[in-house]
């Protein structure tokens, strides 16, 4: 018998041959078809189109019509998300949000919410809009994916776990409750290796590289003017030719851009993760504005002599705790 299909768009938008997400098409079963082998042609996952379909059970007979639901691309299969351990929550970030917040607002430790989300990418650089999951406040342990074929034995023997507190953990009753790909808390367990994976992250993310190359003029710390006068230099003196590019020393966005009265001429502040800053003083250009956010490596400046300057250079600091500290421990 050859296999019938009817396409039916429903409740949804087309343009330009492209159907948007709500219509369906329908699919007409022929004999020796299976409903995952029809949900596996449309990439689809078998719970999702039974569900669709309001069937009870996978029993399905030739003749029988299937919606076949349109899904919105995204770059990959849909997939139905896992359902968090019980008394966990979703937190989407938001703009300008940081963890330390997220941590604040839920009243959790920095152990308790990477053990909840033991893949975070950074502990700093989070995009706008990623998922975490909330632990309870008392909460302290390690969330994983049960892989295929992974087995309740497998997690206890692996992590050492007792089999009352796993199931107590993760509210399971029977073995009917455990599926491939849920998420299981571990409840007691340390995310060491998430936090050592993510300290790397951190150390990587926020080392500070040279702005410009050139002859150091002037080194931190108290300097002698003459005459038996002296004063404290808050940064190092890099001279460079006039109109040397000068680039952002670290990641960060640009908090000031403009004259300085203080003598630094055309100054940059950029501030960076944790609230650290740099600071580019005697530019004859300024290439960024406030609020921008500018990559490491990247253009902001050209080395000047504006402000009190003998010459053309760049005056740097790096401020850690509001407190200027001496850039050459810091620069890679």
């Amino acid at each position: 018998m050859k296999q019938v299909h009817y396409f039916v768009i429903a409740c949804s938008f087309c343009l330009f041959g492209i159907t948007l997400a709500g219509g369906y098409a329908l699919h007409v079963v022929r004999a020796g078809d299976s409903i995952g082998a029809i949900a596996n042609s449309y990439h689809l996952a078998t719970d999702v189109l039974r569900d669709y379909n309001d069937l009870s059970s996978n029993m399905i007979y030739p003749g029988q019509i299937f919606k076949i639901p349109y899904v919105e691309a995204r770059g990959g299969t849909m997939e139905r998300a896992p359902t968090p351990p019980p008394g966990f929550r979703q937190h989407i970030l938001a703009k300008g949000e940081t963890l330390t917040a997220v941590m604040e607002l839920y009243g959790i430790s920095l152990e308790s919410l990477v053990g909840a989300n033991p893949n975070l990418s950074s502990l700093d650089r989070l995009p706008v809009g990623v998922e975490l999951l909330i632990p309870p406040p008392e909460a302290e342990g390690i969330v994983i994916t049960l892989q295929p074929g992974e087995t309740l034995v497998d997690v206890m023997d692996a992590y050492r776990l007792s089999p009352i507190r796993l199931a107590k953990a993760n509210a399971i009753r029977s073995p009917k409750d455990v599926k491939e790909g849920m998420m299981l808390f571990l409840p007691g367990l340390e995310p060491t290796r998430a936090l050592e994976r993510l300290a790397k992250v951190r150390e990587r993310e926020n080392r500070y590289v040279w702005p410009v190359h050139g002859r150091i003029t002037s080194y931190f710390g108290r300097r002698n003017l003459g005459m038996g006068t002296s004063n404290f230099h808050r940064g190092i003196d890099v001279a460079a030719p006039y109109g040397t590019p000068i680039v952002a020393s670290r990641s960060g966005t640009v908090t000031y851009a403009g004259w300085s009265n203080r003598g630094y001429g055309n100054l940059i502040r950029i501030e960076h993760a944790g609230h650290s800053e740099s600071w580019y003083g005697h530019n004859s250009k300024i290439l960024v504005t406030v609020g921008q956010f500018v990559n490491q490596g990247e253009i902001i400046g050209r080395i000047g002599s504006t402000g009190i300057s003998t010459g053309p250079h760049l005056h740097f600091e790096i401020h850690e705790h509001e407190s200027a500290v001496d850039p050459l421990s810091l620069l890679r």
